[in-house]
């Protein structure tokens, strides 16, 4: 048995973490003293822990890594899932590339001309808004 300190060293997480999981049902201890509330994790959970930790870094929210490791999430849905986290990431990636593209072009103009430019104009895209008018008839 580990104390919740060592676990928490041997996981590469903070004590604090451990917490948190147990609190949110992730992973509990095997064994909580009653009289000092000290926590002792078994050898055999950092497993599930690396799982989380995995799971986590792909960006899976606390409650999706639950559903994977209680198996609650069959093979094909966890595809689905990684398929649409790939989605996701490609999208985040694609409009960090562009305002990278923007970082770039914006330098080049600044070292060009020798000064930023204070006309720049920026076209937006904006929802569409139904505009009335009211005029009076001359009677």
């Amino acid at each position: 048995m580990f104390t919740i300190g060592d676990f928490a060293r041997y996981g590469r997480v903070s004590a604090r973490m451990l917490r948190h999981y147990d609190a949110v049902g992730l992973l509990h201890p095997d064994r909580t003293d009653p009289a000092t509330g000290y926590r002792y994790y078994g050898a055999a959970q950092l497993a599930r822990l690396n799982r989380i930790i995995a799971l986590k870094d792909l960006g899976f929210t606390l409650q999706q890594v639950r559903a994977v490791l209680d198996e609650e999430v069959g093979p094909e849905e966890l595809r689905g899932m990684l398929r649409l986290r790939r989605v996701e990431l490609e999208a985040a990636m694609a409009a960090a590339a562009a305002r990278l593209a923007q970082v770039e072009a914006r330098l080049r103009s600044i070292e060009s001309e020798g000064h930023m430019s204070v006309d720049d104009v920026v076209i937006k895209s904006v929802p569409a808004v139904r505009v009335a008018e009211l005029t009076a008839m001359p009677g």
